[in-house]
């Protein structure tokens, strides 16, 4: 009897952990601030991983209670103009290792939907974008369903974050 007391603790004990989730915890798991550890976008055909911001991006994604959301991710190995102020040519390689953004957001399931006011290239402003979201530990991981580049091919990208607040 014991034996069976044990076992069917211990197989409970394991059970709570093995659950998913619920859209409501990770709603309010998502809730701070998170800083980029990495960008990449893999090629769906080809399976080549790219990373647009290099191998150490540097920027933040703020989710707020209230449901806002702004980020901001800059290549981590960025060059400064050489003058007092930036070329034409200087401009534009500044400006293709950046992205910007900010919005409103919410939590459905394991995705989150955020509907963009302003973004750094206006693509993005007016429209509603999901992806796919998870947290482990101090981690955040947010993959996209496959997209079209700019070439017309599918791509899947992930940002990895770490939790700063």
């Amino acid at each position: 009897m014991r034996r069976l007391l044990v076992s069917s603790a211990a197989v409970a004990f394991v059970s709570a952990f093995a659950l998913p989730v619920s859209a409501q915890d990770l709603a309010s798991q998502v809730v701070g601030v998170w800083k980029f550890v990495s960008n990449s976008n893999k090629e769906v055909a080809t399976g080549k991983v790219n990373r647009p911001y290099g191998e150490k991006p540097t920027g933040y994604i703020v989710y707020t209670k209230g449901g806002l959301t702004v980020f901001s991710i800059v290549g981590g190995d960025r060059s400064k103009p050489v003058g007092a102020s930036a070329t034409d040519a200087e401009r534009l390689s500044l400006f293709s290792t950046l992205a910007a953004g900010s919005g409103t957001y919410k939590v459905e399931g394991n995705k989150i939907v955020i509907t963009y006011d302003s973004s750094w290239h206006q693509l993005w402003t007016g429209t509603t974008h999901k992806r796919n979201i998870s947290i482990s530990g101090n981690r955040l991981t947010i993959t996209s369903d496959p997209v079209k580049n700019l070439a017309g091919q599918d791509i899947i990208f992930e940002n990895i974050l770490e939790r700063v607040e």
